[in-house]
């Protein structure tokens, strides 16, 4: 097992909001924490998390007292690593390039997972919650989808 997991910002916000597979966040979550792995991120990560709950406050999901408590039980996770170098930009623009994305958002997380893989000579698996992306993407034994987690 792999001292490393990359969750995508799908999976963070299934572990603040709940939301179809929120169990199976909370699960991975506990589990990665159990194990002592820490989890990898992009950098702009929080942002991405961010704007999400920002949204779900636009759109009244959330009132701005709970998105706040929220950001707040974010910030306050432990075992988050953030990542962010020139390797993982052009890495992501290559994945993005290969995997026919239409951001870069997605290839950055896959990136993460693959430079820390790389560099630590383990297998750094990529959790996300977005079926269409796992479906959309060639061969990756390291990408796993949310829904399908059994701890």
């Amino acid at each position: 097992m792999s001292d490393y997991v990359c969750l995508d910002s799908s999976v963070l916000i299934k572990l603040l909001v709940l939301e179809e597979d929120s169990e199976n966040a909370a699960n991975l979550f506990e589990q990665i924490a159990a194990n002592r792995q820490t989890v990898v991120l992009p950098d702009f990560a929080w942002a991405e998390v961010g704007t999400v709950l920002c949204k779900k406050v636009a759109r009244k999901l959330l009132d701005s007292e709970q998105a706040e408590v929220l950001w707040e039980e974010f910030n306050r996770l432990e075992l988050i690593n953030y990542v962010g170098d020139r390797a993982i930009a052009r890495t992501a623009w290559r994945i993005a390039k290969t995997e026919n994305l239409p951001t870069l958002y997605d290839a950055a997380y896959l990136a993460v997972a693959e430079i820390v893989s790389r560099q630590s000579d383990e297998v750094c698996i990529f959790w996300t919650a977005d079926e269409r992306l796992v479906n959309s993407l060639s061969n990756r034994d390291n990408v796993k989808l949310l829904k399908e987690f059994t701890s």
